[in-house]
């Protein structure tokens, strides 16, 4: 248990800092308007110098795939659609409880506005207990499956609801928007072995490039981004050299002293909220991350930031959609719609989030579940480990 009155002095020094840091977002943001507003001024120059500086410095740079600076009103469109959405929670395998097992719980919402359809908000646990679930084979050696395996998983299972509903949401004869919360760029997985990497791109692929032949756009709605990938790509116009080379140029330094530190760490959505009026979106940009180099030219990973009036949102969707003009602004409308009914966050994510959420009270009854079926079927190895039974009830 906390002790608060030993916590309350480091609080009041929370206050303290967070004061100076106050300070010095302000003069980072000033700095980060000045160099936005050059950008702008010059979008050709701009992206022929990121071109020429992509190789070179230490970060990757995302490829504005239209001018930079363009703030773009985002059009009502009053014709129905479908809205998707799906999120995630799991139960990690835990050694001390009375099975090694880990759980995924997918909440699932379906919304055809303008029909008589009934709304679907539902949820569906996925158990994986098997000795090859709980211990993959990876280069012919079982692996321990950790945190990051599990969460990787968990994306491919929210794929694959999104594309099996998103294709039979497409029978209501209506334009279909998917939502996902958070990312759509797998960050993650280039941790992981190659031959891991093979299995989930080769089926995160399948489920993406399904969706697009049915021609269902999916948008990964962020909020409140900590995201710098726009700071970082104009941190090439605060460089003073002429070719941005931080190996050369910058190898004694510590990054917070480059030269082009002047505007970083800095949040891109800090920056939009300052240019963007209410229901504009930025131009659009290309995420040049290694994590998406193996999705392949339509699926590369797209993101733009859009003032939905309570917040500077980043959004992300694969290129493919990008040039689907009138799906994408359909798109978009949706998202505006979403958050209006949501009064602040896209409704259907929302519900999706509750549906998922295990709570503490939700895990200790699923392992309650798990200790009778196991007694039931004569199963020796049923009680807790000495630790968790010590954490559960303590000794004083």
């Amino acid at each position: 248990m906390l002790n608060f009155q030993r916590l309350i002095n480091q609080i009041d020094a929370v206050g303290s800092d967070g004061a100076e840091k106050l300070e010095s977002i302000a003069n980072l943001l000033a700095a980060a308007t000045v160099a936005f507003d050059e950008a702008a001024s010059q979008p050709q120059s701009f992206a022929d110098r990121l071109l020429e500086n992509a190789e070179l410095v230490l970060w990757p740079l995302s490829k504005p795939i239209e001018p930079i600076g363009l703030k773009i009103p985002i059009a009502e469109i009053k014709a129905p659609a479908t809205v998707l959405a799906v999120d995630g929670s799991q139960i990690m395998p835990s050694q001390h409880e009375v099975h090694s097992c880990f759980l995924l719980n997918i909440g699932l919402v379906r919304i055809a506005y303008g029909t008589t359809e009934q709304p679907i908000l539902e949820s569906f646990p996925r158990l994986y207990h098997r000795r090859e679930e709980l211990y993959p084979l990876v280069n012919r050696r079982r692996m321990h499956i950790d945190e990051l395996y599990v969460s990787l998983e968990r994306n491919l299972l929210e794929l694959e609801f999104i594309c099996k509903n998103a294709c039979d949401a497409k029978s209501l004869g209506l334009p279909v928007v998917a939502f996902v919360d958070g990312s759509l760029i797998p960050w993650s997985a280039e941790k992981m072995p190659d031959v891991y990497q093979e299995h989930y791109f080769r089926k995160a692929l399948g489920w993406l490039n399904e969706l697009k032949e049915n021609q269902v756009p999916v948008i990964g709605y962020l909020s409140h981004s900590r995201s710098s990938d726009v700071i970082n790509t104009l941190r090439v116009l605060k460089c003073p050299y002429d070719v941005s080379d931080c190996r050369t140029h910058c190898r004694d330094l510590n990054e917070e002293d480059f030269p082009c530190s002047t505007i970083w760490p800095l949040p891109d959505r800090l920056l939009f909220k300052k240019v963007l009026p209410v229901h504009t979106r930025s131009n659009l940009f290309m995420s040049q991350a290694s994590a998406t180099r193996s999705l392949g030219e339509n699926q590369k990973v797209c993101f733009c930031y859009l003032n939905v009036g309570t917040e500077i949102a980043r959004l992300e969707f694969p290129y493919w959609l990008v040039k689907e003009k009138d799906l994408f602004n359909q798109a978009m409308a949706t998202v505006i719609n979403q958050v209006e009914k949501g009064h602040g966050y896209p409704l259907a994510l929302a519900e999706a989030h509750h549906l998922a959420v295990i709570r503490g009270a939700d895990r200790q009854q699923f392992f309650e579940m798990l200790t009778r079926h196991l007694v039931s079927r004569g199963v020796m190895e049923t009680k807790l480990s000495p630790k968790e039974s010590k954490k559960r009830i303590g000794l004083v």
